[in-house]
């Protein structure tokens, strides 16, 4: 589904621990949630380990593309291998610098604790040119730097940090740029299988804008196929506002529920 007129989004997630599978990418995920709902179009994810070539070649790549917003996750706290900043500024030649108010408040934390200032300074590294993204979480402060006509962010990995701060930076000028509202909800459709396959596939052909998707596989045997089963379908509409979509998706529904109905009955619910 394009979203024509929204601001175009890449993520670039950073971190050994992700590529390595120790965790899991929880940030894209949110991330992309949050970006349905405003109204942006996210156009791609990408994984870089703590590699300095590769966290430059994944933003050369976002920059040759079409992304208007370019969003890291992680590598901003006080190791060594936290290196986002620096392998985002020998990318595009620029300096690293000291956000001076995210630095007084690691200052005031460090001191209190008896902990050793040197590493928590990193936590307030940002790029010459650039504005800071404070983060009132945690300590490690985020950028917002416009290049080559493109905003790059850069965001904590921590995700009560990151969230908080996507909220509060970044939220509010994708939705004065998003051109439409997205709405999405699950459902549990229960029918015949061999009806709903049929009236699903039909209405993918009729709703070419509305985003349908089950991740069902049609059982094989003839007896499961005539057996009510209960399938999760994934609903998505887009509006101008959040109004018309809210509409659009009280309008699909009711078509869905009156062909469920002529093909042989069934139920619906929200999940």
């Amino acid at each position: 589904m394009k979203h024509k007129g929204s601001p175009r989004v890449e993520i670039i997630a950073t971190g050994d621990e992700l590529i390595y599978g120790r965790i899991l990418d929880t940030n894209s995920n949110w991330l992309a949630k949050r970006l349905a709902e405003i109204g942006a179009e996210l156009r791609r994810v990408t994984m870089v380990g703590d590699d300095y070539d590769d966290v430059r070649d994944a933003l050369n790549g976002a920059l040759d593309r079409d992304a208007e917003i370019i969003i890291f996750t992680g590598g901003l706290g006080p190791s060594e291998d936290d290196f986002t900043v620096d392998a985002i500024g020998r990318a595009l030649s620029k300096a690293v610098t000291t956000d001076p108010v995210g630095f007084q408040k690691i200052k005031e934390i460090y001191e209190r604790r008896g902990s050793d200032l040197k590493r928590g300074a990193r936590m307030a590294r940002i790029l010459e040119g650039s504005e800071a993204v404070q983060n009132h979480v945690g300590m490690s402060v985020g950028m917002k730097l416009l290049h080559m006509g493109k905003l790059i962010f850069t965001l904590p990995g921590v995700p009560q940090e990151m969230q908080g701060m996507f909220d509060e930076h970044i939220a509010p000028i994708l939705e004065v740029e998003a051109k439409h509202k997205l709405l999405g909800h699950t459902y549990g459709v229960s029918m015949v299988w061999k009806d709903f396959f049929p009236l699903y596939t039909q209405l993918q052909k009729d709703y070419p804008e509305v985003y349908i998707k089950n991740a069902a596989t049609p059982p094989e045997a003839e007896e499961e196929r005539s057996k009510v089963k209960e399938i999760k379908v994934d609903i998505v509409v887009q509006g101008n506002t959040a109004g018309e979509a809210d509409e659009k998706m009280t309008a699909f529904m009711e078509d869905y529920r009156r062909r469920m109905d002529a093909a042989g009955g069934g139920t619906i619910r929200r999940i």
